[in-house]
């Protein structure tokens, strides 16, 4: 059931157009790859395309900068082949930013805490007057020597 109202929510919060958009972006992706020599077919991401824009970034800012002196006829070639209307912009974005696998760091082993601090915690907390302040650490003390 919480699929399905996360599907649901995912459907609602998606743009209208998301789908067209998207096919758009790979089938301008593909062309780019078999038109472009090897070195740089692998440089260039399509990032968006909206009704008045095809964006496309490159790693390279030598790639980039060769992709502008042609780019006249690279937009041509894109909306002949497609039947498109849109102008082209090229921008540079460095690779780590164009990273579609974006992984999340390993969570980190939480580090082992001597039985010393712990004692250290709850001491200080003794000598807290705010009741807020002495519970929180009091409480962190209590978790610190479960974990420990």
């Amino acid at each position: 059931m919480a699929n399905k109202k996360a599907n649901q929510w995912c459907q609602v919060a998606l743009p209208d157009n998301f789908m067209r958009v998207s096919k758009g972006t790979a089938e301008i992706q593909q062309f780019l790859r078999q038109q472009l020599p090897e070195p740089m077919n692998q440089q260039v991401t399509v990032v968006n395309l909206t009704t008045e824009l095809i964006v496309i970034a490159v790693a390279d800012p030598q790639i980039s900068n060769y992709l502008r002196l042609y780019m006249a006829e690279i937009q041509q070639q894109i909306q002949e082949t497609f039947n498109l209307k849109q102008s082209l912009k090229i921008k540079t974005i460095p690779n780590s930013v164009l990273k579609s696998d974006h992984v999340l760091p390993a969570a980190k082993i939480p580090l082992k805490v001597k039985p010393e601090t712990v004692q250290a915690l709850k001491r200080g907390a003794d000598w807290i007057e705010d009741e807020g302040l002495k519970k929180a650490l009091q409480s962190l003390a209590s978790s610190l020597k479960k974990s420990s």
